[in-house]
């Protein structure tokens, strides 16, 4: 036989649609998204804004501003789960991209506090489709072992773009005042991730022009029911997913660093500025250079983890770190080893959340990923929305105590490294 013909004959190579079309689509809608969600963290400290709706002292009301986006995020992300089941996730991403952009010219427009509020929780009903449709495109197109690296590449857009977001929406802010960068978050979710969902991505590979029979063979072969070596390997079809204590778990535990992260982001900027004698510009630029430490430290640990196959080690050490950590940056003598404690808290805490989110894929089958991620984002954000009004609280209360603000954070992911225990006896 001529290498002509055994050439012709072997069996063709899986297309690579997952990694070059739907990845980076994911990512970038993620970037975008914590564009839209976190430039609060900037804007809240803008002097305009605080005049603009009287605000100034008022921390409490300024962390609702937050906290109604994420109440309203958590209440429909049961919704969206039952939508992407019914519609698919690619429709269900392009319909959810069109309302928050809608909603952010919406912000830029807001003539009182109390509209801006409910532009906010506008915009929370539009990103409450994100986990559901995010993780079931990953189930879908991304074998098992593959999923700890797919799930890095997305989940590192939550820190991108938080890490972009210190600088273009400070020189927004600067340059164009804040109902500008308002109006500009708006343009961008229609210019880029809508365009990239709705030309790019398909439901599945067999759905998808690109993608070969191969690669849709990889994704079924790769299956969390296929793979034998899966961590735990303690996956019953037969039991419904709301009674898997192990979905329950790693939604206790991802629900608790929601309440550290949403809680320290958010008023990241302020503490550098307030408590740490940083000016408004470079409290915003020091938060760009925070955030990329994570992004490295994400991309790391996803690749890591799939050498490895096992994650709740990963992350319990992860999240007592950033227990650790963010205790240190408040007790810290000076402003210089604060950031650098603030460096090392947030990765740490991105190495606990990171492994959870692709414990997700170990516990729960991909027919079930839309519904019961829906479930765990319902909980995850109705936690984290209690947490920037809960800081603001705490400060108001305590004349701007970020010791024992920290403290609740700090609290909250001992329980995320808790929950971790009982799975990691089982393996995973």
């Amino acid at each position: 036989m001529s290498v002509a013909e055994i050439s012709a004959n072997a069996p063709a190579l899986p297309t690579r649609i997952r990694w070059t079309h739907v990845a980076p689509t994911l990512l970038v809608i993620w970037i975008v998204s914590m564009f839209d969600k976190a430039n609060m963290s900037i804007v809240q400290n803008n002097q305009d804004f605080l005049n603009d709706f009287s605000l100034s002292g008022q921390q409490a009301r300024i962390g609702f501003v937050t906290s109604a986006m994420f109440l309203s995020y958590g209440f429909f992300a049961p919704f969206w789960g039952w939508v992407v089941t019914k519609i698919g996730a690619r429709q269900t991403a392009a319909i959810s991209l069109v309302i928050w952009a809608v909603t952010c010219f919406w912000s830029g427009v807001a003539a009182s506090y109390n509209s801006l509020v409910w532009s906010r929780a506008a915009l929370g009903f539009g990103e409450a489709a994100l986990y559901p449709y995010t993780v079931k495109l990953v189930a879908d197109w991304f074998a098992l072992k593959e999923r700890g690296r797919a799930t890095s590449f997305w989940w590192i857009g939550t820190m991108i773009g938080p890490m972009l977001m210190g600088l273009i929406v400070t020189w927004l802010i600067v340059n164009y005042g804040w109902r500008g960068q308002f109006h500009a978050m708006g343009v961008l979710a229609l210019i880029l991730p809508l365009p990239m969902v709705w030309f790019l991505v398909r439901d599945t590979p067999k759905s998808h022009a690109g993608a070969n029979a191969a690669e849709a063979d990889l994704v079924v072969q790769g299956s969390l029911e296929n793979n034998r070596d899966a961590p735990g390997r303690l996956l019953d079809a037969s039991v419904p997913w709301q009674k898997n204590i192990r979905f329950w778990l790693v939604t206790i535990a991802i629900s608790a660093n929601a309440i550290f992260y949403w809680g320290w982001s958010i008023w990241l900027p302020t503490y550098l500025r307030t408590a740490r004698g940083y000016s408004f510009a470079i409290s915003g630029y020091l938060t760009f250079v925070i955030f990329g430490f994570a992004v490295v430290t994400i991309l790391l640990v996803g690749h890591f983890s799939d050498k490895i196959f096992r994650r709740a080690p990963l992350a319990l050490c992860g999240w007592v770190g950033a227990a650790i950590c963010v205790m240190a940056s408040a007790l810290a003598p000076d402003a210089i080893w604060s950031v650098v404690f603030s460096i090392c808290a947030l990765c740490s805490l991105q190495i606990g959340i990171s492994c959870a989110e692709m414990l997700i894929h170990s516990i729960v089958s991909e027919k079930d990923m839309g519904a019961s991620q829906g479930v765990r984002s319902f909980f995850a954000l109705m936690t984290g929305a209690l947490s920037p009004v809960l800081m603001g609280a705490i400060l108001q209360a305590t004349g701007n105590n970020y010791i024992a603000a920290f403290a609740v954070l700090a609290g909250a992911v001992v329980i995320s490294a808790m929950c971790m225990i009982k799975l990691i006896r089982e393996g995973y």
